[in-house]
């Protein structure tokens, strides 16, 4: 009597007792498998599924009691939370509510424990790190990105204005010797030098030009007594005829 009565006992607290278990669940990301830890209490956690556009955990459950209670152990090197290097708080959403969590961590791990109520199908953990995929490590990446670029093409026009001025200092350079050239030189070359017809006046003869010059004015000079004599000579003639 008494044997029953203490097995009646043992299965009433067996009852009354919620059951607690410790259990991994397994998610890919890349091609690699991640397991998690957690213990459950009257609840299971099915499966998980890596979400890197929002950088979260979504699990699939089952809540087998009016109520369960589950620990999940996140490796810090796997999911994180943090802002910069100091540690940000998580966000937990079942069946697309916040609710609230008690957490303890240390240097390797972040341990989140919370209540389901029954009917629950899915919990999402939101951090800022997962498998080393950050949106706070790609907006910093992409500003700095931007600022690279927005320097280097400061830096380009900067130079483009530089060579752009430095090839109209040279034109006007230029230009203001090309002016100082005088009449019958050209600027060639870096100088002023004389032009073509110029050169070919220095390079005539002088002596063939003032040659023929002399020759030229004494057959005018003969043609001018031969002339000067033939009239002379005429007007003799018409005298001796009028005597």
């Amino acid at each position: 009597m008494k044997l029953n009565i203490a097995y009646v006992t043992v299965l009433v607290a067996a009852i009354m007792i919620p059951s607690a278990f410790a259990d991994t669940v397994s998610t890919d990301i890349d091609s690699v498998s991640y397991d998690i830890e957690y213990t459950g209490n009257n609840v299971v956690l099915k499966s998980a599924t890596a979400d890197l556009d929002f950088i979260s955990l979504i699990f699939e459950t089952e809540v087998t009691g009016s109520e369960g209670d589950v620990s999940i152990t996140l490796q810090r090197d796997f999911f994180d939370a943090k802002i910069g290097y100091s540690d940000d708080d998580f966000f937990i959403l079942s069946d697309g509510d916040e609710i609230e969590f008690e957490e303890t961590k240390d240097d390797t791990s972040r341990t989140l424990s919370f209540s389901l109520s029954t009917g629950t199908e899915e919990i999402e953990i939101i951090g800022t790190i997962l498998a080393n995929n950050s949106f706070l490590i790609e907006q910093e990446q992409q500003a700095e990105n931007s600022a690279a670029q927005a320097q280097a093409d400061a830096d380009a026009a900067a130079q483009a204005q530089a060579d752009a001025d430095a090839k109209n200092a040279e034109e006007e350079k230029l230009e203001k010797l090309m002016n100082s050239c005088g009449d019958g030189t050209v600027f060639e070359n870096g100088e002023c030098v004389l032009s073509n017809m110029e050169k070919n006046a220095k390079n005539v003869n002088h002596g063939s030009l003032i040659y023929s010059v002399v020759i030229g004015l004494m057959i005018g000079i003969t043609i001018t007594l031969i002339l000067w004599g033939i009239g002379k000579k005429s007007h003799k003639s018409l005298s001796d005829d009028g005597s």
